[in-house]
């Protein structure tokens, strides 16, 4: 009798390219491995690829592959991390060691400052103890460190089922994400889960806003601004507007226009002048978008809103610059459906001019990740007008000049997906996608309509429209 009958037959080993195969098929073996988990096997297969010997699309390969496996590389480090950080007592051959001078040693070990190495060790136990799923998907090369850590930091004060409220939110489409999209993700869920949490961390950072001047060498100073989100958007509106007043014969830099602008801003208060006339962008002066659901702007949720430039604030904050009398501020407010039904006009419905739609609507350039603002950006077809292309707003998009050019001359195609999302095809034939610009949600047929608070007292302050 067979004794093998009956037994389960062993799972074959897993495809490991060889060190030849390497040298000879090199983009194989480099999108083999931009596919696969990383790990040391991995490792070993992208340390005998030579790029010199590789094709553009090869090499892009290689690069997603590499990048997962530093993603990978540092969750085992936060695994290490966080053991050293949990024991009381480190034994060592000269002793036990406090673990109060763990972060030391680490920031030793690692060429960081202890301070970095404190939010090192805290990052670490945090992903290894609260947020576990964060930490698989870094560790599986989904999502890189960086993105794990912002996540971290973000909800260490916060009650565990607050905190895996928010990991649950933001995982799904955190892949897909670049950093400062991430990040702006991480907060409007903050203020969505922990409302009163993110109210008493801007009270506390108004509380400390202030400007300090730090002297330098060869006769500089730097000037150094903690502000609030609104603050340092409408001042980044001002100096942006300021630096593009430019003639063509101007020798400066972006950075020095923007710094002379400053300046400027300075010498005219002090001499009680106006700065004249601002650069117009597709027709309009410069303003800073803030959008709002109807429903918040009524007060009957407490929806965060969103500002261009500087993404989720609290609803407070932006029912007060919906209501912003100046005209700095433009008020954008969106419908049951995330569309917008308000573009800063009289009435709520859409504007005449399409450029003033399409800017409002795509926020920044279409490129993936680009964060351009679509005042400052060209609009294009999507479908060329030469191919019949038509002008409506389904088949425009913003992009900036770069990624304008390099759709058409660097061979990169963009294509309209069905839910507002671009994808852009390269000539390596990968694509990136980029998402629509997310609204907040009006609900105010499902919350009903604001109940009769009588007529304004004279200390009421102003109604938001």
């Amino acid at each position: 009798m067979n004794d093998d009958i009956g037994r389960d037959e062993p799972e074959p080993e897993p495809y490991v390219p060889t060190v030849l195969e390497a040298e000879l098929f090199p983009d194989d073996v480099a999108a083999w491995a931009a596919s696969v988990t990383p790990g040391s096997a991995v490792v070993k297969a992208l340390a005998v690829l030579d790029p010199r010997r590789m094709s553009h699309a090869g090499r892009v390969d290689a690069l997603a592959a590499l990048d997962k496996q530093v993603a990978w590389s540092q969750a085992l480090q936060d695994r290490f991390l966080a053991i050293m950080a949990e024991y009381p007592t480190v034994r060592t051959p000269a002793g036990d060691l406090d673990k109060e001078w763990v972060r030391d040693e680490v920031a030793c070990a690692l060429r960081l400052s202890p301070g970095h190495a404190a939010n090192r060790l805290q990052v670490a136990k945090e992903l290894t103890g609260r947020l576990p799923d964060t930490l698989d998907l870094q560790e599986r090369g989904e999502i890189t460190s960086h993105h794990a850590r912002s996540l971290a930091e973000a909800t260490m004060t916060l009650a565990q089922v607050t905190a895996s409220k928010v990991e649950t939110a933001v995982l799904p489409k955190a892949q897909d994400q670049a950093l400062a999209s991430f990040r702006r993700c991480v907060k409007r869920n903050l203020l969505k889960y922990a409302p009163q949490t993110a109210e008493q961390a801007h009270e506390k950072g108004m509380a400390e806003r202030r400007v300090v001047r730090m002297p330098s060498e060869a006769g500089m100073s730097g000037i150094w601004i903690l502000l609030s989100d609104a603050g340092a958007t409408t001042f980044m509106t001002a100096i942006d507007a300021l630096a593009r007043r430019v003639t063509s014969d101007d020798p400066r830099t972006s950075d020095q226009r923007r710094a002379d602008a400053a300046v400027q801003l300075a010498i005219d208060t002090l001499h009680g002048t106006s700065s004249g006339e601002l650069p117009r962008e597709h027709g309009m002066r410069p303003t800073v978008n803030v959008c709002v659901a109807l429903s918040t702007l009524l007060g009957l949720d407490e929806q965060p809103g969103e500002l261009a430039g500087s993404g989720p604030i609290p609803a407070s904050v932006a029912r007060r610059l919906a209501a912003d009398p100046t005209g700095t501020w433009r008020r954008l407010v969106t419908d049951p459906i995330g569309k917008l039904v308000d573009y800063g006009r009289t009435t709520y419905r859409p504007p005449k001019d399409l450029a003033d739609h399409v800017i409002a609507r795509d926020r920044t350039c279409r490129f993936p990740h680009c964060q351009r603002p679509a005042c400052r950006c060209e609009l294009d077809h999507e479908k060329p007008w030469e191919h019949k292309g038509e002008t409506n707003e389904p088949n425009l998009l913003s992009i900036c000049c770069r990624h304008h050019h390099l759709k058409h001359d660097g061979g990169w195609r963009p294509r309209c997906l069905g839910d507002g999302s671009i994808e852009w095809t390269s000539p390596t034939a990968h694509t990136y996608v980029d998402p629509p610009a997310a609204y907040p949600i009006d609900r105010t047929r499902e919350l009903g309509e604001p109940t009769d608070q009588g007529e304004p007292s004279e200390t009421d302050p102003d109604p938001p429209f």
